[in-house]
Parts: C-alpha cells; structure tokens; sequence
C-alpha cells in the first residue's frame, strides 16, 4: 500500500505539470523509472468490444541501455493530454491502462535511442495462460468471474464489472480444451451474447462486461442520452478546435430471415429439441432471405434452443449495417452511443454504438480516430465464429470416480458415471468429479433392453465427444493398464481364450484351443458352475469332457412344460431336442410284454393289472413331453445310489416293466402293502418263498385261504409239527367218497369203500380233549378322515366359527362353517389331492 500511494502522489505531481505542456502523449510505467523522461513520439492505439486494447507506443530516449525486464509485465498507463484552448479550462489527461507486453529497440544514434512498447489491457496476459480444463455445474458468467479473480483483477491493478439482463442457467460442463483463458472467455462471451470492454477507472483499468442496449454508455446531461457530435466532412485544415465526425460510410448486406436450432438431448427423449426464430420484414423489403439451420448445439431444452436461434438472429441484425468513419474525437471508445447534433442518419436515426476505434497521432499527424459502429437500436452480439471454436478429435482418458470410501460402480438413476479426467487439475470432491457421463454401450434399446456391465471406481476409461463437441462428452469404452491388466495377456497360458470376468470372480469363459474348446459359466457362491466342452480346473488341467453342471450348495432342475434327463445320443446336435424315440420304443415293447403277462393272469385267474390307463398316459402325455412330465432315458442304464434312502410316490400309479430279471434286494426287510389286494402271478417258472431264517406266516384274516396246486402238494415240517386247526372243522378227501372230518368234540370217517388200519394194536380210553390256540387278527381302516383344519397364518391358532368355501380336485364344491376346533367337513386326503378356498365374512347379527 506504500509503494501504491507513493505511485500516486508521483503521477498526480507529473499530472500537474503536464496540464498546458507542450507534449501531449506521456508514457508512465510502474517500476520502470526511464519511463518518465521517454519522449512518445507516435503511437497507434485499437480498441473494440470484446477485445483486448492495445497501444503501439513509439518513443526516443537519451538512455542506449534500456532493458527490457525493465518494462516487459509490468503495469502502465498512457496518457494523452487534451490541447488546451484559450478559452477553456485545461482538462486532465486521459489514461489507457494496461501492462506492458512487448518491448523492441528500433534505432540508436549519438544522441539518442528509438524504443518501441505495446501497452494491453490487463486482459491480455490471459493469452500466455493456455490450459485444459473443466468448469462442472457453473453458467457461463460465472467461470468468466472465477478466471479474472485468478488473475488478479482484484481492484487493484484492475478490476471487472458483470451486469447482465438476461438470466444464464448453469451448465453440466463447460470445457476450456487447449485454449488460452482470455480466448476462453471471449468463446464463453460469444456464444452467450455477452460482450465486454475495456475502460478507464478511477485508478486502474476496468472490465465491464453487458448484454442489453442498457449496458452501452451513454450521456446522462442530454435528453437523448446519447454523446453528441458535429458531423463535419473534412474541407479544409480548419476545425475550429471542436471535435466531430470527419468521414462516415456505411455498408450493409443481406441475412438469413430465420434460425432454425435443432438438437438432441438424451435427458428429453425420445423427440430432438427445436426452435426458430424469424424476422417479419415489412412488404417489399428483400434485405432478408433464406433459413439458416444449425445443428447439433449443447442445448438442455426447448427454452435453451429458443435462446440459441435468437442469439444468431441477434448477431446476424448487428452485422447487418456497418457504418466507418474517421473523427479526432478523443473520448470515442467502443460501448458509447454518439448521435450527430447535425445530421440524421436514415439507418440509425436513434445514434451509433461504436463497437472498434483505432487511434493514432505522431510529431507529423495529428490525433485521429477511424471507428466501426452499428445503429445503437440493435443489441450488440460479437460475432460467433463457430469455426474457430475448439473440436476433440480423438478421445481422452479418465478414470471413473465415486464418492469417498463407495465399493461398487458408482451410478446416478440413470445409469450414468463420474469421471475424473486425466487432463484435469482442479481439486474436486470425491464424486464431483465430473458431471454425469454415459456409457456407450454395444447394445441398448427401449424397455430398458441393454447390455450392462458396472465400471467399478479406478477403471480406466476413454471419453469422446459428440460432433467434437467438449461440452458433449460420453463414455466411450473402457481400457486395462500396467495397474489393471487385461484378464488374458501373454502371462497367461490360455491366450485363446475369450473371458467375461467380473469383480468378484463371476465368470464367463470361452476356450478356442483346437480339440480343446470349452466354455464356463461360473460364480464364486457356492462355487456354482457350468462347465461345456473340455472341463479343466483353476490350473488348467483337465476334468472331464462333455458338461457338468455343478454346486457346493442346493441345485435345481425345472421345466413347466416337462424334463427330459436322456443319454442317447444325437451326433453333432442333430435331430429335435426331444425326441424320445428310442424311450418310446422300449416303453411300447415292455408294455406289450405287460399286457402279455397280464392276459396270462387273467385265465389264471389271477388279477391282472389295468393297463390301459398306462397305454394312454404314454402317448397322451409322455411321448413328446405333451404334458409337464418326467421322463429318463439312458441306452445303457439307469441307476439310483444314495446312501441314504429313496422314496417314490405317486398319487395314481406305478408301474415298473422288465424284459429280464426285476429284483428287489433289502439287507434288513421288504415290506409290501396294498389297501385292497396283492396279486403274484409267475407264467412260466413257479413262485418261490424262502425263508433261511425265521418263521413264515400266510394269513388270510377277513376271508378265505386257498391252497392249490394241479399236480402234486406237499405239507412238511422237517423238524417240527405239522398242525391243521379249524374252528369249523377239517375234513380230509382224497379224491374219492371216502373222508375224515373233524368238528367240535367229533371225529366222522366216511366213504362207500372200505377202512384198512395197517397197525399194531388200537388203544381204546376215555374221552379226551386238545384245544389250540387260535390267532386273533386286529383290522384298521385306513382311510384318512381327519379333518382339514383352517388356522390363522400369523399365531396358529384354529380358526373357529369361519365361513368357508372349499373346491375339491374333482370339482365339488364345500361350504360350511368351521366348528370350535376351527375343522371343516373336508378330509385331509381331500385337502392333499389339491383345493381351493374362498373364506367368507361372517353377517352380523
């Protein structure tokens, strides 16, 4: 602040004692004390909205060894001291702002040295900043404050003013890509509308920044607010000392009289946004012809689009009519309105808005300022120039990004990422990395069809941009490194192979190896797998061939429509999935055997089973997996092994048919029960009952027992009794008219022939008695009737007193009301052979 007020006092002591000086132009630089005696001897100065300013300034000085560290950035100022007129009051010196950016020695001689300096606008020292950059969730005004309070336009050495009418929505990203900052800002600027210019403030440069027709400078002390100005052709040398206008052209051409925008925003689906604005020009005016349509913009809606068309609508009206011109106004800048106080211009009737001055004086010319400007009744728009605007080409890197500490990829509800570029700089908070990108992807559609595999946070990826455009980035694809290396590389022993491998080792692997080809679909759960072709372990050696589906924990097999388990083979997948022909053929040919057997038994009289319920079930049902059955077929065998037990159950039957041999084995007990009846019928080779060990028990407990044979039958007991007891009486015949009957207390001998006793003696005593015990048989019904039970699913508890509504599984229908227990009138073997129930509110009383 010393050093600053000290500066001060100096130029306001200089100031004082140039007022009335000869010289006219003055050059002060800060820090670089030769300046003060430097004699300007030309300058040429250019100013316009929305550039730098920027002063040639040429002088001699008695100093040959002027450095150029001495001035090169440093900050500066040329003054330019108004003549003084015999009638007026001297007015102070008009001060340009700037730093020094160049620095050049033109000539020396004996006496004296030629120098020359450019002095620009703070603004310039944006240019040696050129960068890559990213600005998320911020609108264009507000990355343009963000860079010019990093570079220090602090008030002090120079400082900026923002005044916009119109309001700017913030953007998901605005890319700076390899530009310098103040080319940076001046795109921002043009493809928003906005316009700037520099000015001199109080004590240092100012940067004011506008987008409306109040923001251009005016003079508030006349009616029409705007600079007055004579408007005086040149005639001669005299100009009376007054300020004015010495030459003016204008210049127009014709425009578009439409802008059409159009573009696509993924987050408006599935319609392209657009919009157009047109000019309505009044009957015969052919100034305007033609749509200009432009494609492609970053627009996020409709509003947004409306806004790009009018902003070319409004760019082109203010190129539309051009005005030059010549003055020796030293106050005339871009941004101020003048109007002629003695001529009316037919174009701009309402005064110019310079927008361009570039002003010059020397020892041999006087000042002068040749100026461009449009009528001030059209708001300034600096040109867009779309074809300087930056493109990407190519891709870049980034690494896909989430929030501190996150696992798993890191996505929006839309399925989109954050991305950390490589290319940035700026510090970020973790998963505010970027704004949100898509992901290409190979396949995605409607009906949230796709093809999704999750970038987990650190993944390498390559972004590109739509139409080149920074601000429209995606995901490309994403890409291995030295850190993540692909999942097959010349590391690895199966380079043939083709793999899907995710995080936490799901795979998808298939193997291309001649003679060796395989394919495997995996989880680490469970170690579940699929595994088709050549099976090989973790290791890469061989398993087995073929397929194995397999699990460390449950596994199930389902199909609604029917399961075919078959090992017949079908050669290079030939032939239906599933054919069951060769099933089929030996169920038909055991099914003729059957119904063979079975006629046999009939004229035995044995029972023999109903088949005609199997024929029609095989081919109603089984052939061709009509109906959702269960058939297993293998040429070579079958077998079952648990070293626990089996269980079959069938609702109907079941029937089991062998051409050869059907053994049953059991190393404990065989137990056979049938509700009604249990048939045994050998055709051919007889029935044979053994029992090594054990008695052997044949009862007939509610009905007859018959015993018969066609040729001979023999009663034995090797080492015991052979008793015969009947509470009814036995009687004996041996195929005659004789017999022995025995009932009760009698005994009665009989026949027509007569009765021979082959014996020693017979023995005659009193009466005697044997009684034998006689077995007693306890019978059960065994037809379920207990009864269904209805209960509450949350407690358990019956429900009692509940209407209900119950269907059978043959169609009849139940209804009732449970009693205390909460039982209905339907059977549990009712309720296992299938229900369905409607419970009913009980009506109040």
């Amino acid at each position: 602040m010393i050093k600053l007020k000290a500066r001060d006092a100096f130029l306001a002591a200089r100031e004082k004692e140039f007022i009335g000086q000869h010289q006219l132009y003055y050059l002060d630089v800060l820090d670089a004390p030769s300046s003060a005696t430097a004699d300007v001897f030309e300058f040429e100065g250019t100013e316009a909205i929305g550039d730098v300013t920027r002063y040639t300034i040429r002088w001699t000085h008695s100093s040959h060894e002027l450095s150029p560290r001495e001035y090169i950035g440093k900050m500066g100022s040329f003054l330019i001291q108004p003549p003084t007129l015999k009638w007026g009051k001297p007015e102070s010196p008009r001060r340009k702002y700037g730093v020094v950016t160049a620095f050049a020695k033109l000539s020396t001689s004996k006496d004296q040295s030629t120098y020359e300096a450019v002095l620009e606008s703070r603004l310039s020292i944006l240019r040696n900043a050129k960068k890559v950059r990213f600005f998320h969730h911020m609108s264009e005004p507000e990355v343009i404050r963000q860079i010019l309070k990093e570079h220090n336009f602090n008030q002090i050495w120079a400082r900026f003013e923002i005044s916009l009418y119109r309001s700017y929505s913030k953007r998901d990203i605005i890319t700076q890509w390899e530009e310098d900052d103040f080319a940076f800002v001046q795109r921002l600027c043009r493809r928003t509308g906005i316009w700037f210019v520099s000015e001199e403030g109080e004590h240092c440069e100012v940067v004011r920044f506008g987008d409306d027709l109040t923001h251009y400078r005016r003079d508030a002390s006349h009616e029409n607010h705007q600079f007055p100005i004579l408007f005086q052709p040149e005639a001669g040398m005299n100009t009376r000392g007054i300020e004015s206008v010495k030459s003016l052209e204008m210049r127009a051409r014709s425009i578009p009289s439409s802008y059409h925008v159009r573009s696509y925003n993924y987050r408006q689906a599935p319609y392209p946004i657009e919009a157009t604005e047109e000019f309505h020009p009044k009957s015969g005016d052919s100034t305007m012809y033609g749509e200009q349509y432009i494609f492609g913009l970053p627009v996020q809606n409709k509003e947004d689009a409306g806004r790009q068309a009018l902003l070319r609508q409004e760019e082109a009206l203010a190129q539309q009519i051009e005005y030059q011109g010549k003055s020796d106004a030293l106050d005339m800048a871009p941004g101020r309105v003048y109007q002629f106080s003695n001529h009316r211009l037919t174009d701009a009737k309402y005064g110019l808005l310079i927008t361009k001055t570039i002003c010059s004086a020397s020892r041999a010319k006087g000042y002068e300022v040749r100026f461009t400007a449009i009528p001030c009744d059209r708001l300034y728009r600096m040109p867009l120039q779309e074809y300087s605007w930056p493109k990407i080409g190519g891709t870049i890197t980034g690494t896909i990004a989430s929030t501190e500490g996150y696992s798993g990829p890191f996505l929006d509800q839309h399925g989109e990422y954050v991305v950390e570029f490589h290319a940035n700089r700026d510090p970020r908070l973790a998963g505010l990395n970027s704004c949100l990108l898509r992901l290409a992807k190979p396949f995605a559609g409607k009906y949230q069809t796709g093809f999704h595999f999750g970038l987990l946070p650190g993944s390498e990826v390559a972004v590109a941009f739509f139409m080149g455009n920074p601000d429209l980035p995606y995901i490309l694809h994403a890409l291995h490194n030295s850190k993540d290396t692909d999942a097959v590389n010349s590391e690895h022993k199966w380079r043939t192979r083709n793999v899907i491998h995710t995080e936490r080792n799901n795979t998808l692997q298939f193997e291309d190896r001649i003679n060796q080809e395989h394919v495997k679909l995996s989880t680490e759960y469970g170690k579940s797998q699929l595994n088709l072709g050549h099976v090989v372990d973790s290791k890469g050696e061989p398993r087995g061939f073929g397929y194995e589906l397999r699990s460390d924990m449950k596994g199930v097999v389902r199909a609604g429509d029917g399961l075919l388990l078959t090992a017949e083979a079908q050669v290079k997948a030939t032939g239906k999935t599933i054919d069951m022909t060769r099933a089929e053929q030996v169920l038909n040919v055991t099914e003729q055997q059957a119904q063979g057997l079975a006629q046999a038994a009939s004229l035995a009289k044995a029972d023999s089973p109903d088949l005609r319920a199997e024929i029609e079930w095989l081919k109603s049902e089984l052939a061709g997996l009509k109906k959702p059955v269960v058939a297993v077929s293998a040429p070579a065998g079958v077998a079952i092994a648990t070293p626990d037990r089996v269980m079959i159950a069938a609702n109907k039957d079941i029937t089991n048919t062998a051409s050869g041999r059907f053994s049953v084995n059991a190393m404990k007990g065989i137990a056979l029960a049938a509700s009604e009846a249990v048939s045994i019928f050998a055709h051919k080779l007889g029935v044979k009952l053994f029992a090594a060990r054990g008695p052997v028990r044949i009862q007939a407990q509610s009905d007859v027992m018959e015993l018969v044979a066609e040729k001979n039958m023999q009663l034995c007991s090797v080492n015991g009794t052979l008793t015969a007891n009947a509470s009814n009486g036995v009687v004996l015949s041996g195929g005659g008219s004789a017999y022995i009957k025995i009932q009760g207390d009698n005994v009665e001998i009989g026949g027509t022939g007569r009765l021979i006793l082959k014996i020693i003696d017979i023995k005659k005593d009193g009466p005697g008695a044997l009684t034998l015990p006689k077995p007693h048989f306890d019978q059960i019904d065994i037809s379920n009737d207990e009864r269904y039970v209805l209960s509450d699913q949350l407690t358990g508890r019956p429900l009692s007193q509940k209407p209900y509504k119950i269907t059978l599984a043959n169609g009849e229908v139940v209804e009732g009301m449970t009693n205390a227990a909460g039982e209905t009138s339907v059977t549990k073997e009712q309720a296992a052979q299938g229900i369905r129930m409607v419970l009913k509110r009980a009506r109040k009383q």
